[in-house]
């Protein structure tokens, strides 16, 4: 199985602590990912296990239909800036459009610098195969991690900056 992960990572001038409690929690992503909301609530952080899903489309703000992305919290390891550990959480996406895995790690880089990278390996479910449509998705991936990423900086500035 040939993977066609996609990767961006970006500095960002936060303890790691902070830009990982809005990377891992699905809560925050409508503030930095455009065209996306939540579909469903969720009422505490993620944990291991944990199911949600997103819709993703250009009028979603406004209550139109997207595309769906069903997930599920496959790991969950917080960082430390003492200990100098990286933060990583990961995903499987269960359909009904994309599948694959995706995750964000964060790496310390220092009192108030870290850096976050997102990272997808995504694909449309059938009847095409992977093959095909992984690079088509990391194509509209990359984009949206670039412009995703750039939207976090801002807001995570903003507020501890």
């Amino acid at each position: 199985m040939t993977s066609h992960r996609v990767a961006v990572g970006r500095e960002m001038p936060v303890d790691a602590t902070v830009a990982f409690a809005w990377v891992a929690d699905p809560r925050t992503h409508p503030r930095f990912i455009p065209l996306t909301r939540m579909a469903t609530p969720a009422g505490r952080g993620p944990e291991v296990g944990d199911r949600f899903a997103m819709v993703s489309g250009p009028f979603v703000g406004r209550g139109a239909r997207g595309v769906v992305d069903r997930m599920v919290v496959t790991s969950l390891e917080r960082p430390s800036t003492a200990a100098g550990r990286t933060g990583r959480t990961s995903v499987r996406k269960e359909g009904p459009v994309l599948l694959g895995d995706a995750g964000f790690d964060v790496e310390p880089l220092g009192a108030g610098r870290c850096r976050v990278v997102w990272w997808e390996d995504a694909y449309l479910a059938g009847p095409l195969p992977r093959a095909v449509t992984g690079p088509l998705v990391g194509l509209v991936l990359r984009w949206m991690l670039h412009a995703s990423l750039r939207r976090l900086e801002t807001r995570l500035t903003a507020r501890h900056g």
